[in-house]
Parts: C-alpha cells; structure tokens; sequence
C-alpha cells in the first residue's frame, strides 16, 4: 500500500517546521512509518552554498539559486519515491513550492519554474498544506527566534516577503503540482493549526 506525501508551505516563520514535527509525532503515534525531509537541507553541499548566500557570504543569480535550491531536492527525489512506494507518509517542509514562489519573486520566470520542476519528474505531492501567516507576523517571528541582527536575507526583507506570498497565491489558485491544497490561517495558534492539518489528512 502507497502511502502520502504531505507538503507544508508557507513564507518564513509560517510555523512549517513545528507543524511538521507535530504531525510526524502524531502519525507515528498511530503506527504509521513516517519520513521527514526539510529543505534546504544545510547538510548537503547544495544547502551550504544556499546558507552562504543568505547570509550575505557570496552572491547568487537568481537562475543559479533556483538550479542549487532545487537540485537540493532532486538528490532525495528516488527516496522520496521509495519511501511512499513502501507506505510510508512523507512529510516535506518546504518543497519544489516555494523554490517557485521564492525564486519568482527574485525575478525568475514563474511558467519556467513550474515547468523545470515537471521536466524532472519531481513526485506528485498527495497534499500542500499552505499556512498563510501575515508578513510583519512572519518578521516579528523570525527576529525573535534568531535576534534581529541574525535574521537572513529573505526573512527581513518585507517587500520581497509581500511577492514571494502572491506567487503562492498563484500556486494554489492553480492547484499546481498537487492533487489538492489547503490553505491555512497562520497567524492561528500552534495547536490549532496542528489540529486543522491533522483534521483534513483523516
């Protein structure tokens, strides 16, 4: 029996990371098998170049950040397809999405996004979770989890932060890539929004 991927999206201090955490805790706890991957992934050398431009260490044209962002995905790709060929739930924070959405926004071409990501054969995603979380909610959020000085590039830029949240609009209204989504207010509480992703996968 094929198991799910599940996909959690949103701008920066949407809450994914917890939220994905959460659910896999809640999934194993019902005896499911369940695999976690979080992107970008700063193990990998493709996460470390990432982690370098976001920190302002080296600079990145937004083609080359969109190949190194997704090339960072493609290395889990067959994985990711053997794990749920073998019924496993695949929960994925941030994935192919918001490299389209973030990118876009940083002024590469969205239709040629969304297009590489099908010429790679990227795994059709079962559900996208999109919590949606005001920007200045989303900023206040990051500053006080990391300091407002160690904030990284994207996370402190509004109007870029304002862009990349219209370009995911466009991905859910167009339903792209996933059987469905699901958007979800993220300025609720942990808990809450913890019950409503559980609540739509039963």
């Amino acid at each position: 029996m094929a198991g799910k991927i599940i996909v959690i999206e949103g701008i920066d201090g949407a809450g994914k990371a917890t939220q994905a955490k959460i659910l896999k805790e809640t999934l194993e706890k019902e005896g499911k098998k369940v695999s976690i991957y979080s992107y970008p992934d700063y193990s990998s050398i493709y996460g470390e170049r990432i982690k370098s431009f976001l920190y302002k260490k080296i600079n990145l044209k937004v083609d080359e950040l969109f190949m190194l962002y997704i090339i960072d995905m493609v290395k889990d790709r067959s994985n990711i397809i053997e794990d749920v060929n073998n019924g496993s739930y695949i929960i994925i924070d941030r994935f192919f999405f918001s490299t389209i959405a973030y990118q876009s926004a940083g002024g590469f071409s969205y239709e040629n996004g969304k297009e590489i990501v099908k010429l790679l054969d990227m795994p059709v995603v079962d559900k996208v979770f999109y919590v949606n979380v005001p920007v200045d909610i989303s900023m206040q959020r990051k500053e006080k989890q990391k300091g407002k000085m160690d904030v990284d590039k994207f996370e402190s830029n509004k109007n870029f932060l304002f862009n990349v949240s219209t370009f995911y609009d466009k991905l859910k209204n167009e339903s792209f890539y996933a059987k469905s989504w699901e958007e979800i207010d993220g300025s609720k509480s942990i808990e809450e929004i913890s019950y409503l992703i559980k609540k739509a996968i039963d």
